[in-house]
């Protein structure tokens, strides 16, 4: 397992597992899913500097993501931050690798860049606790929690 840049070839995947990523996660209940505003997203992040999105690939076979962004920070506009948007591998191809290659090019990306900091989300769902211990086994440490409320 490969994880490489994106390309417009891996589209179909891409909207694929956006669903499946969208369903996962608790937001589905706020924001419906619309694979029209994933595609126009993918198009544009990648042709920007500013975005880098990533796929693990066996072969021909999709079965991971991540796209993340780049961004000064606001508290001191001379450092760099990079915030994943999201980090997805199917079900099926979890524990070969996959997730660890795509955290790998975001976290080179950074170095890159020369970015300060790496800010990488964990869903708030049953794999939660799994994904503290994946991220705390490579470094990172837990910064605050997100709350969603609806607005009405």
């Amino acid at each position: 397992m490969i994880a490489r840049r994106a390309t417009l070839a891996d589209l179909p995947d891409i909207l694929r597992m956006g669903a499946a990523f969208h369903a996962a996660s608790p937001v589905h209940q706020s924001i419906p899913f619309d694979s029209d505003s994933l595609q126009q997203f993918c198009e544009q992040a990648f042709d920007n500097t500013e975005v880098g999105f990533w796929v693990a690939a066996d072969g021909d076979r999709i079965a991971g993501m991540a796209a993340a962004v780049i961004f000064p920070s606001y508290f001191n506009h001379t450092a760099t931050i990079v915030q994943e948007l999201f980090w997805w591998v199917d079900s099926d191809a979890r524990g070969i690798g996959a997730g660890k290659q795509l955290i790998k090019s975001i976290e080179q990306w950074a170095a890159d860049l020369d970015a300060k900091a790496v800010f990488m989300i964990a869903l708030a769902d049953k794999n939660e606790e799994k994904m503290q211990n994946v991220y705390a086994r490579r470094g990172y440490r837990p910064l605050e929690r997100t709350f969603i409320r609806e607005v009405m």
